[in-house]
């Protein structure tokens, strides 16, 4: 099993140890409809506990959905929350490069 970055494009994306993680990584419920908007970007709805309104944040450079079936994961968005930049699931931690 590859995990997370099983399904996602090398060339974008690399794994990570957990003591390397740097910037704001929050932990977010993830809806169960996933949507594939092009044949290599996942768009999901998210929310955190603390949240009222679930918000949409887009998944690039992808090759399969690596959260299909995954209800709570760690995610570090982009600078205007648009986009997923850093994945950790249970330490099996992606960054896009």
């Amino acid at each position: 099993m590859e995990g997370l970055i099983g399904s996602l494009n090398k060339e974008k994306w690399q794994e990570i140890s957990v003591a390397e993680k740097t910037g704001k990584y929050v932990e977010y419920h993830i809806n169960r409809s996933h949507k594939q908007v092009d044949p290599t970007t996942f768009c999901f709805m998210v929310e955190t506990d603390e949240s009222t309104d679930a918000v949409k944040v887009l998944l690039e450079h992808a090759t399969g959905d690596p959260i299909k079936n995954v209800g709570v994961c760690e995610l570090k968005l982009n600078d205007d929350g648009t986009k997923i930049v850093g994945m950790d699931l249970d330490g099996d931690v992606v960054v896009l490069k």
